[in-house]
């Protein structure tokens, strides 16, 4: 039975991607598939990109 990933995780999979650069490497350190750690990945980068620009657009 799968689980669930918490927020936690999410972050502690961005962390780690940013870190080694390889989302190969983040699954296997998590035991986590490579495209659960792609998927969430992905989204937490367009979270951080998506708050970067409103902070960006809001100081101009």
């Amino acid at each position: 039975m799968a689980t669930r990933v918490s927020q936690a995780e999410k972050e502690l999979m961005w962390k780690l991607y940013q870190k080694y650069g390889v989302i190969k490497v983040v699954a296997e350190k998590l035991n986590r598939n490579s495209s659960t750690v792609s998927r969430y990945v992905r989204e937490y980068e367009a979270a951080v990109s998506a708050t970067s620009y409103v902070l960006n657009v809001k100081n101009i």
